[in-house]
């Protein structure tokens, strides 16, 4: 026997098999009294019957049409929430160093050493740093509205420190108890206040 001839056996069975299915289905749909013996089929019978209808290949389901409007819709989200993001989050900010950060940062680690030739006196009562001469010169017009002997000078003027920024000051004291006093003098002073012995 030939391949050909044993796969056309086997296509025949399968179709056999399949209207044995069908029709044991309909007996069971009309209740079929269940006493009656069915007679066996042989394969044989299978292969010489010649009115068995050849498989017919099952129809492919049509693709669905909506997964492109899918993809379109969660496209067009994404644009969205990135085209927002673009917009209105400043992204320069969240990933660049803040400059008055590193600045303050550079003052605290170094040693910063004022010089007692640049000022008449032994104590300083050093207030806030500022980048801005005109911020600072604010804040010395209020203190001195207020009472206080206060002033500003450039840090690369007067200490090691290469900075270009400006801090405010009240003093010089000759005492370091003088220089406490006007320390706690007020809570504003207080808070952002530090004494500083000049060398």
């Amino acid at each position: 026997m030939s391949d050909r001839t044993n796969e056309e056996k086997l296509k025949i069975l399968q179709e056999r098999l399949a209207q044995i299915q069908e029709k044991k289905e309909i007996h069971q749909q009309t209740q079929v009294d269940n006493s009656k013996h069915v007679a066996p089929v042989f394969e044989e019978d299978l292969i010489n019957d010649n009115e068995i209808d050849p498989i017919l290949p099952t129809p492919k389901d049509p693709k669905n049409k909506s997964n492109g409007i899918k993809y379109f819709i969660i496209f067009f989200i994404l644009s969205l929430i990135g085209f927002g993001i673009y917009q209105f989050v400043d992204l320069e900010s969240i990933f660049s160093f803040n400059e008055e950060n590193v600045e303050e940062k550079n003052l605290n680690n170094v040693d910063l050493i004022y010089y007692k030739s640049e000022f008449k006196g032994n104590y300083i009562v050093l207030l806030n740093s500022y980048d801005s001469v005109i911020d600072a010169k604010e804040e010395v017009k209020q203190l001195v509205n207020e009472g206080y002997n206060c002033d500003l000078f450039q840090i690369s003027g007067v200490s090691n420190s290469e900075e270009e920024i400006f801090q405010t000051y009240i003093g010089p004291f000759n005492k370091l108890e003088e220089a406490n006093q006007y320390l706690k003098s007020s809570e504003g002073i207080k808070n952002s206040g530090e004494i500083i012995t000049l060398q």
